[in-house]
Formats: structure tokens, sequence, C-alpha cells
């Protein structure tokens, strides 16, 4: 029930673009919950595509059992091969096996840098978030990653959306995975996120939950 009440508010707050024709200004990090492999290429494909053709390189890290096959598809795509990097959750988010937020974090910001330096405008970067449930190490800090790299994606004006197959997830998971996004895209349309809650106030709540468990 609570589920489909934020369904509803978030409805009400849709931007009025899909996520390929979106001009970010305030925040650049969203979640996509998808439904599926053909709902996620409806919504990534463009939106990766659009800013490849802008000159702004894209970064899709993905499921390395089909690595091949989404690189093939998109730099068929690409105006150059420079402009397309697509690279496997184990050599991102899983790196040496597990996740760790401040390596992760570590690694994004140099990317943005790297990005920068060959004075490239910022890239658009999608992540797939299926390893997650796999429970590797260091699952227990997706949330406070997600509310935490906030700060770094605007620094960087970076767009880049994690991806989130809402048949997976409990109600729960769906609320944290909001509140940690400032926007959203359902049903290919993106959204401000009424329940996004900064970074600061969501770290303390999850500090809370781990003194009580």
């Amino acid at each position: 029930m609570a589920l489909a009440r934020a369904i509803t508010r978030l409805a009400a707050m849709s931007l009025a673009t899909t996520l390929e024709h979106a001009h970010l200004r305030n925040h650049f990090h969203a979640c996509a919950f998808v439904t599926g492999t053909a709902e996620e290429r409806a919504v990534i494909d463009p939106f990766l595509v659009e800013g490849m053709r802008r000159g702004e390189k894209a970064v899709y890290i993905v499921d390395p059992a089909h690595r091949n096959e989404h690189q093939a598809r998109l730099g068929a795509s690409a105006p150059s091969p420079d402009l397309l990097q697509v690279t496997t959750w184990n050599d991102a988010h899983l790196k040496g096996g597990s996740f760790d937020q401040v390596r992760v974090m570590g690694a994004l910001d140099q990317m943005i840098r790297d990005n920068a330096t060959m004075g490239r405008p910022p890239m658009r970067l999608v992540g797939q978030m299926g390893w997650m449930f796999s429970s590797p190490p260091g699952i227990e800090q997706l949330i406070g990653y997600e509310a935490e790299v906030n700060d770094l994606l605007n620094r960087g004006k970076t767009p880049t959306v994690c991806v989130y197959d809402v048949r997976r997830l409990s109600g729960s998971l769906v609320m944290d995975l909001l509140r940690a996004h400032p926007l959203t895209v359902m049903n290919g349309v993106l959204h401000e996120n009424p329940f996004y809650t900064p970074a600061e106030e969501m770290l303390r709540e999850l500090q809370q939950r781990r003194t009580v468990s």
C-alpha cells in the first residue's frame, strides 16, 4: 500500500520528459525501476545513444554474461569507438570480489576527472544493479553509497542512472532507493523524487538502524 502511494506521488512529479532528452541542472543521479531487459533497453539505449550523438561519452556497467551483446548493439550507434565504454560490474562495483563504497566512489571520481581532463563534456553513466542479488560482501553499504554519491555526481555534472529490476525488490528496499536518489525513472518518464532525503539525514538514519539491530 505504501509503495502504491509512492508511485502515485511520483506520477505527480513528472518532469514531462523522457530520460534521453532531459536537461539536468540541480541533480544528476536517478534510479530507473524496470521490469526486464526489454524495458531497460527501451529506456537506457536512447539515453546513451543521444549522449553519444552530442559528443558525451557513454559508460555502461553491465552483467558480465551480456557484455559483448551490449557492446555490439550500442557500438553500432556510436559515432566513434572512443565514445562508448561497456564494462562489467565485476570490474566496477565488485572489483576484488566485494562491494567497497570507498573504492567504488574513488574509481568513479577518477573516471569523471579523467574525462574532464580530456576536454570532453560530462559523460553519461549507467549501472545495472543486478549484482546486488548475489549478496556480495559489503552489500550492506549499498544504500549509504547511493545516498553519498550524489554530491560527487553533482560536482561533475554527470548524468547517472542506476537500473533496478523492480520485480526483485522488496517494498522497503524500493523506498530506501527512492530516498537515496533525487531523480527516478518509471515507465520511461523522468520524475523529480519527492521522497529524496539528503545524504546526511539518510546516513544518520542508516547508522541508527545498525545500532538498533
